[in-house]
């Protein structure tokens, strides 16, 4: 019985991330080669039980500057076609989540998720960033809860590179190679790819193990 005990506690902290999804896009896609650092080339996507992991793969995180989004439509019956910081990024569909990051002065995030009872944005939350320069990867870890998202939800959803001005276009889009019009235009994202919160192999463990010791109490 106390061995029993002990293993189910080992596995209840031992709870890790899932299997990562990964997106590709076509590198240099761009109105302007230059930016670089704008360069969406393709993002890995994982959870666990709390947190969102979402790491954006860029050509080369050459500047100090930079604003990443991701789009996210999770309840086609609510949301807006507008994001919270005002890019012009056209959708089809109503989003609602969004992750609004930068590289400036070290980085960061917020997340938003759209709250129905207000008819609006609910206020943000803080979303932590990793920045591995020499990989050109930039990471946000955003709380599945920020977003209105739990354990077997799916959505749809984009990422995409963009600029400081509130109505800046995005200059880059995952889930798209059609070139996105540059500065001073809109631009328009498909939405086109999707990834499921699934359960963290630690917590399928959990219950695995919490049956099998369930079971031997019975016995």
């Amino acid at each position: 019985m106390m061995r029993s005990a002990t293993v189910l506690t080992t596995v209840l902290v031992a709870t890790t991330l899932a299997h990562a999804d990964y997106y590709f896009d076509a590198a240099g896609d761009l109105a302007d080669p230059g930016l670089v650092n704008l360069d969406i080339v393709g993002a890995e996507i994982t959870n666990d039980d709390t947190f969102l992991v979402v790491a954006i793969d860029v050509a080369d995180l050459n500047a100090d500057w930079g604003k990443y989004v991701m789009l996210i439509d999770h309840d086609p019956s609510i949301g807006e076609f507008a994001n919270p910081w005002g890019r012009d990024i056209a959708t089809n569909a109503a989003i609602d989540a969004f992750l609004g990051g930068w590289l400036d002065g070290g980085g960061g995030g917020l997340a938003y998720r759209y709250d129905e009872s207000i008819s609006g944005w609910a206020d943000a939350a803080s979303a932590s960033v990793s920045i591995d320069w020499e990989n050109n990867r930039i990471t946000y870890t955003m709380g599945l809860g920020d977003l209105g998202l739990s354990i077997g939800d799916s959505f749809a959803f984009d990422i995409g590179t963009t600029g400081g001005g509130q109505t800046d276009p995005a200059i880059d889009l995952l889930s798209t190679a059609d070139l996105q019009p540059g500065w001073g235009n809109g631009s328009s994202s498909p939405m086109a790819y999707s990834y499921t919160v699934v359960p963290a192999p630690g917590a399928i463990a959990l219950l695995g193990i919490a049956s099998l010791v369930g079971g031997r109490r019975r016995n």
